[in-house]
């Protein structure tokens, strides 16, 4: 006959098996975020390419890259994985830890798909790089961790550009951001302050905390008033107005506010640095709205912003103190939502902007003091 435990093996059986039940039950509840959800099941396709459909169906290295973040944050690593092999083979020749990535893909002028610019965009790059190495210790996959490191040590011998005597500036890709005369062109919104502040935990003897410092020192010069422009250029030994776009700041530097509102409240550099762009704070609040377009000085401010405006600047609009112009913008972007995602037409860029700051605020990820992700199931 089958002795039966005892009722101090029972009771030992139980004290191991509930804390497995409590955190799957954790993990079950964190997974419901309907708005990654609602992305997901519009803008990526089986294969894990996230498509465009707003322009020509294209897909970019960025938009995989956030992906990819997103499926992390909600503990998806299924679709992750599709995410990422989709990447790899599509955009990077088959191995990441050999290749930056390719920036754009879509559909070539004989109607074949396949990539339409090799060249690499540092932001998604960096992005790649910093979720792959957090899967690998968030879901204990130290395969990920090792092409995240793999992609990081090619940035850093390509995407890095030391002034003699300056700073140390980032090339927002690998080719067409130096000019003949020595000047580099620059993208504010490339610079994620506690992603970087990750990457040096993780590679303490790489640029990045050198990069993010010397941006900040930067800042006056880029944005004297607080706006930030979408790109501008360091010629010589200073911060000049970039020619091709003339201060102007919109679809990308939006970003920044973005980054800027998600910095641990306890770093005093992220005091520093959202102090510096609060003039922004102060010009939507005095508009009564968020324009789609401004300028670095007192004038071109235009349009009505689209719905990811809003939801990239709640973040920044709870970290900085103004509780009525956080719960206004909250609204507004509230009340663009339809079907489940926001917008008429829903556009892939406002989706991954509420991804970003809509679910900080929800409270799906954060940030540590080492720039480590912290998603609300772990």
């Amino acid at each position: 006959m089958m002795r039966m435990p005892g009722l101090r093996w029972l009771i030992a059986g139980l004290f191991v098996l509930l804390p497995l039940l409590a955190g799957a039950a954790t993990a079950k509840k964190a997974t419901a975020w309907p708005d990654w959800q609602a992305f997901d099941e519009a803008f990526i396709d089986a294969q894990g390419r996230v498509i465009d459909w707003t322009d020509h169906g294209r897909t970019v290295s960025e938009a995989q890259a956030y992906a990819l973040f997103f499926a992390l944050v909600a503990n998806d690593p299924s679709r992750f994985a599709q995410i990422y092999d989709w990447t790899e083979r599509n955009l990077a020749k088959g191995d990441l830890r050999k290749s930056r990535p390719a920036w754009l893909w879509g559909e070539r002028d004989d109607g074949s798909w396949g990539v339409l610019d090799a060249n690499s965009a540092t932001d998604a790059d960096l992005w790649l790089a910093y979720t792959l190495i957090e899967a690998g210790r968030l879901w204990h996959k130290p395969d990920y961790g090792l092409t995240g490191r793999a992609l990081l040590a090619q940035i850093a011998t390509s995407a890095v550009a030391p002034i003699p005597g300056g700073p140390m500036l980032m090339l927002p890709g690998q080719q067409g951001f130096t000019g003949s005369d020595g000047s580099i062109r620059i993208n504010p919104s490339y610079y994620v302050p506690m992603q970087l502040i990750g990457l040096q935990s993780e590679d303490p003897k790489g640029p990045w905390l050198r990069l993010l410092n010397d941006y900040a020192a930067l800042l006056p010069q880029i944005a004297p008033l607080g706006r930030m422009p979408d790109w501008t250029v360091w010629h010589t030994d200073r911060i000049v107005v970039d020619p091709t776009t003339a201060g102007v700041g919109s679809y990308d530097a939006i970003r920044v506010y973005l980054w800027a509102g998600m910095v641990p409240l306890a770093d005093a550099d992220a005091r520093r640095l959202r102090g510096a762009l609060n003039g922004y704070r102060d010009m939507i609040r005095e508009l009564g709205h968020v324009p789609e377009r401004w300028s670095t000085g007192n004038s071109g401010i235009s349009g009505d912003a689209p719905p990811g405006f809003y939801a990239a600047l709640l973040p920044f609009l709870q970290r900085s103190g103004d509780p009525a112009l956080y719960e206004q913008l909250r609204q507004h972007l509230d009340e663009t939502r339809v079907d489940g995602l926001y917008g008429k037409p829903a556009r892939y860029y406002d989706q991954v902007l509420v991804l970003f700051g809509k679910g900080f605020v929800d409270g799906h990820y954060h940030f540590d003091a080492k720039g480590r992700v912290i998603p609300s199931w772990q």
